[in-house]
């Protein structure tokens, strides 16, 4: 009986890492401008900066709430 609830919760949490409901761990938590897209929240997670340091990569929850990641204008990311 506990193993089988472990299976079915495992699946579910597999199920959301894989539709793009679960934010990634990793990152600088990071606050997104909205000007930089329809987004549902602007609390997202830095992920990634280009060289020049002119283009993040975040990832932000749209507003049908599946992760997304994106790249934007650095200028439109401020610390959290």
């Amino acid at each position: 009986m506990r193993n089988l609830r472990r299976a079915r919760l495992l699946s579910v949490v597999a199920l959301l890492a894989l539709t793009g409901c679960l934010m990634p761990s990793t990152g600088t938590p990071v606050f997104i401008d909205m000007r930089a897209g329809g987004f549902w929240s602007g609390r997202g997670m830095l992920l990634e900066v280009t060289p020049n340091q002119q283009r993040c990569r975040v990832a932000v929850r749209d507003r049908a709430l599946i992760v997304r990641r994106v790249w934007t204008d650095c200028t439109r990311i401020h610390p959290r």
